[in-house]
């Protein structure tokens, strides 16, 4: 094989294929956790999963959320420019035009609510709907311009399993419920770490962040203070009869642990190297943390609570 063939053959394989790009634009680490509780919904909820109903649910699900992650990808595109982390996505490398994106990310939208509205049952589209709307023209525009974007941002993340649970019950109902504020207050805790670790990449694409706002100081204190509260609301499942006792003592286990550990980032200097480490180390504990949870309340929920 020459130099030359050996150059192009490189060439070819280290460009990345149009459809990997569209892939991408639809952040498919975090269609992975929409579909992980969606289905978690599906699974606790009261009553018969019909397969194709769940099915089509889960794909729509998904499809939304990427197709909103591409308008999102659209929106940010000169922001995610001067960034070292997202400056090689697809829209501000040039890998896709961005008028491709955005008729991309629409479309996707548009047939996963349709499909929900007519496959599944008009309470799940109207929850898509929201969840969509809310990410795009709540969260998206809100990120330069307060810090208070991340709350906003919660909603769309925690809705999955609340339409995972109307998928199956077409109510909405106390477990629900629960569902949606459990993934809601993880979010919070969970992207604030995000945040100190690269509060200087956001703050050269002006994102308006906690630590960027208020400082890192104050930003490890909320840290402290919604892991707290998500030990507390972590606990509902048990106060509202749909979890064991079994299941509140596993919870006060781990999430005192968890929140202990929350509390260790006082113990570093702000800006120093050991602080960073104890926020990543925060982060990847959330991703233990959430499923975790919920593998425990699958376990020990109350029977005659899921078949009521």
């Amino acid at each position: 094989m020459t130099p030359d063939s050996v150059a192009v053959r490189n060439l070819t394989s280290d460009t990345p294929s149009l459809m990997r790009d569209y892939f991408s634009l639809t952040k498919p680490r975090l269609s992975s956790l929409v579909i992980f509780t969606c289905f978690l919904g599906m699974y606790l909820a009261p009553g018969v999963i019909h397969p194709v109903s769940a099915i089509i649910s889960l794909i729509a699900t998904s499809a939304l959320v990427g197709g909103a992650c591409a308008i999102n990808c659209w929106m940010e595109r000169d922001i995610d420019a001067l960034m070292e982390r997202t400056k090689d996505r697809p829209i501000p490398s040039g890998r896709i035009s961005a008028n491709s994106a955005v008729m991309f990310g629409v479309s996707l939208c548009a047939i996963a609510l349709l499909a929900l509205y007519f496959f599944v049952n008009p309470l799940t589209a109207t929850l898509g709907f929201i969840a969509g709307v809310t990410y795009v023209l709540l969260y998206t525009p809100l990120k330069t311009r307060s810090s208070w974007a991340l709350f906003a941002g919660a909603i769309p993340g925690a809705i999955p399993p609340l339409m995972g649970w109307t998928t199956v019950t077409n109510a909405i109902n106390p477990l629900g419920v629960v569902l949606f504020s459990i993934l809601f207050v993880w979010q919070i805790p969970h992207f604030l770490s995000i945040a100190i670790y690269h509060v200087k990449d956001y703050d050269r694409a002006d994102i308006k962040t906690h630590p960027g706002n208020i400082g890192i100081h104050r930003t490890v204190f909320r840290i402290g203070f919604y892991t707290y509260a998500l030990f507390l609301i972590s606990l509902a499942p048990f106060y509202i009869s749909a979890a064991t006792e079994t299941y509140k003592y596993a919870i006060m286990a781990m999430g005192g642990m968890y929140f202990l550990y929350s509390l260790w980032g006082h113990t570093y200097e702000e800006g120093s190297k050991e602080l960073l480490i104890w926020a990543r180390r925060y982060f990847y504990l959330s991703l233990i943390y959430l499923p975790c949870v919920f593998l425990l309340i699958i376990i020990f929920r109350e029977n005659f609570y899921i078949l009521s």
